[in-house]
């Protein structure tokens, strides 16, 4: 049956959560796989780092940006369409780019903490995942003064963890780079900000898109060196440009698909159409790989010719899920999937947290937990990737079903 669904009229579109929440699962299983022995060069990040191709691992967290922007048109509209202004909505999205840009900065830091700093490094992340869970989750049934309390007393501890920061170099906090949530809040960030201003105007959209990746080139090229101040700070080509292009990509697909209510073949053969589009680009760039490395597939880098074809990839893996469950109004399966891609935020921390708590368990004779022991070999270590992955999802979901996920 046809999915007449747009983004004016649908609070939320169930494949996008679905798609959203297949991203959780794969990302919980390739994070932990990479620390099981012997597992397979395709199942993990392209080796070197530096090398010129990807895996299906290196597609992982670009298609949480595209996923990012295919939800962005729909929780923009619905502020919108409730009279707010433009001017408020923008301190939304500033303020909601700030949280995921600490959070992403403080998950960094705790890779270098000290072991001889003002606290000891385990209590300190401790405190730090718990701090964001009181500031960031849902307030559900709970009175507004005890909502309020629990966020003070929240950002008082979060405040008090980054004066105590210490590194093992010395230094106090600082943005080593953004980690992935910080990555994601600087994507949004430049996607929800052009949306504000361009709206449901597919050829803006396209080329805005263009103008992000000429941005990726002009800062390559030393054409920006004016800012070169910035670049401790922030990587403009990838962090401003190429990055964002991927978000951008995403609310652009959702433009074209959700602006309007239309049937289920057309929005297949428009999804096909732009990831035709987009694998072509992506081909054609990469072919000049031999003149530059600007052209070559790396996730790293941020590559226009790799975000071009992860986009491609992911908006095909969408036009199956969107067939799957908005078209064919199969949901077996894929409740679990939906309910989590409500709640990715969580996911994201689920991770440190899990294997902070493996680590501060007793360990063998030989130093190693029963949990690393699980990953010396390939063969047990996959089925030990694998259900982590599903029961953190569960988890996921448990969470958001029970009223108990994270918010910003």
């Amino acid at each position: 049956m046809a999915a007449p669904i747009s983004f004016l009229t649908a609070n939320r579109i169930r494949s996008i959560d679905v798609a959203r929440g297949l991203t959780v699962l794969v990302m919980l299983f390739v994070n932990d796989l990479a620390g099981v022995t012997g597992a397979p060069g395709w199942m993990k990040h392209i080796s070197p780092s530096t090398a010129d191709g990807y895996t299906f691992v290196d597609l992982v967290f670009p298609a949480f940006l595209f996923i990012v922007g295919l939800s962005l048109p729909i929780a923009l509209e619905k502020r919108l369409g409730r009279g707010e202004s433009k001017i408020r909505i923008a301190g939304h999205i500033l303020t909601r780019t700030l949280s995921l840009l600490l959070m992403g900065v403080l998950m960094v830091n705790t890779e270098s903490i000290a072991s001889n700093g003002h606290i000891d490094p385990r209590l300190w992340q401790l405190l730090f995942y718990g701090s964001a869970v009181m500031i960031w989750l849902a307030s559900g049934a709970e009175r507004r003064r005890i909502v309020w309390a629990r966020r003070i007393i929240g950002i008082v501890i979060l405040a008090a963890l980054a004066f105590a920061y210490r590194s093992e170099g010395g230094a106090g906090l600082r943005p080593h780079w953004w980690g992935i949530l910080g990555l994601i809040g600087w994507s949004y960030l430049v996607t929800a900000l052009l949306y504000l201003v361009i709206r449901r105007r597919p050829a803006g959209f396209a080329a805005a898109i263009i103008l992000l990746y000429l941005l990726y080139f002009a800062d390559r090229t030393g054409q920006l060196a004016f800012l070169g101040p910035l670049s401790p700070w922030i990587g403009i080509a990838s962090v401003l440009g190429s990055q964002p292009a991927i978000t951008a990509s995403g609310t652009l697909l959702s433009i074209l698909l959700f602006s309007t209510d239309q049937p289920l073949a057309v929005r297949l053969r428009t999804i096909f159409l732009f990831a035709l589009i987009l694998g072509t680009i992506a081909v054609l760039l990469h072919s000049l790989s031999n003149l530059s490395p600007l052209f070559i597939y790396n996730k790293n880098a941020a590559t226009p010719p790799w975000c071009l074809i992860s986009s491609a990839w992911t908006a095909l893996l969408f036009a199956l899920i969107y067939w799957i469950v908005d078209g064919r109004g199969l949901t077996t399966g894929t409740r679990m999937l939906a309910t989590a891609g409500q709640n990715a935020l969580f996911a994201f921390i689920l991770g440190p947290i899990f294997y902070l708590l493996i680590g501060m368990l007793p360990v063998m004779a030989d130093g190693r937990s029963l949990y690393g022991m699980l990953g010396a070999g390939f063969a047990t270590g996959f089925w030990r990737s694998l259900i982590f992955a599903l029961a953190g999802t569960w988890l996921t979901a448990a969470m958001q079903r029970s009223g108990r996920y994270l918010r910003i």
